[in-house]
């Protein structure tokens, strides 16, 4: 695995993450956001000090990531919403073909 100097912050694969939101491949957007979490967790790992200016490039990139993870999420949620009422209106139909509708 690559290892990082306070300085040289990880690259969030902003362009591939919502590539793969586009396409509705949480799963693979999901993995890209682990794989930078744990490079960034790499970065940081031991006794790092940061100057006020490295310390600010690590919180917009914090920001950046947890924005997209919000927005995963968000989209997770919808999609389970959505599988939701999919079985709801599937249980409906057999119902209603059951009855000699």
């Amino acid at each position: 695995m690559t290892r990082y100097a306070p300085d040289d912050i990880p690259a969030l694969p902003v362009e591939a993450i919502r590539d793969a939101l586009g396409r509705a491949d949480l799963d693979a957007a999901a993995a890209l956001l682990e794989a930078h979490d744990r490079a960034v967790r790499l970065a940081l790992a031991g006794d790092v000090l940061l100057d006020p200016r490295q310390a600010q490039r690590w919180a917009n990139l914090q920001q950046e990531q947890q924005a997209l993870l919000e927005e995963l999420t968000r989209l997770r949620d919808q999609t389970g919403e959505q599988l939701r009422q999919l079985q709801r209106h599937q249980r409906g139909a057999l119902a209603y073909l059951r009855s000699g509708g």
